[in-house]
């Protein structure tokens, strides 16, 4: 899918967030999960998302508005959400994980979906159960990626995401295997995108 994408604003209070009602996506994951190569990889513009070897450097809401090319789809915002875990963002104790990021999930009427990333190369982290299951709880559109899936042997990647699905307690169909090198998958996680932000 062709588009154009842009940085707009890194929000650290509830009152800067974009007031144009767009559909928006959000990206959540531990520290160095791989959100900022996703974005760079799904929207084809490398270091638009900068990406650090630093774990915790995101600590705002950095939006990008995602513009197709195709006049028939409207734009929307992904929305790379501080990582949990070196950044203090426990789910385990609520609190602890950010007013604004709570606020965010709870009351943002155009938020239409969330991308929980999680390493492909090791099982899923308790930080990882308690997200999932705190998405499965507020029941929100959401969707499992697999990352650095070019780190793992292609013959063991549907076994694995099985694994992933099981061990979460999720529907395998809500899982997707991906790779910001290789583009593995990105024709299937543009098409949840798409599906998800044309839901009202």
């Amino acid at each position: 899918m062709r588009v154009s994408a842009d940085f707009i604003i890194s929000v650290v209070r509830s009152d800067q967030l974009p007031k144009d009602n767009l559909p928006e996506i959000a990206l959540v994951g531990r520290s160095n999960v791989g959100k900022s190569s996703l974005i760079n990889t799904l929207v084809g513009k490398k270091g638009l998302a900068r990406t650090s070897n630093t774990p915790g450097r995101t600590q705002t809401l950095n939006y990008y508005k995602i513009t197709p090319v195709d006049k028939s789809a409207k734009p929307f915002y992904l929305v790379d959400m501080p990582g949990y875990g070196f950044a203090a963002m426990n789910l385990a104790g609520r609190a602890q994980w950010g007013e604004l990021i709570e606020e965010y999930l709870l009351t943002r009427e155009n938020l239409r979906g969330v991308i929980q990333l999680i390493d492909f190369r090791h099982p899923p982290q308790p930080l990882d159960h308690s997200m999932c299951e705190w998405l499965k709880e507020k029941e929100l559109n959401s969707l499992i990626v697999g990352t650095k899936a070019d780190k793992i042997a292609k013959s063991k990647i549907p076994e694995l995401m099985l694994q992933i699905a099981e061990k979460l307690n999720v529907d395998s169909l809500n899982t997707l295997a991906f790779s910001a090198e290789t583009g593995l998958n990105k024709d299937k996680l543009w098409y949840w995108v798409m599906n998800s932000i044309k839901e009202e």
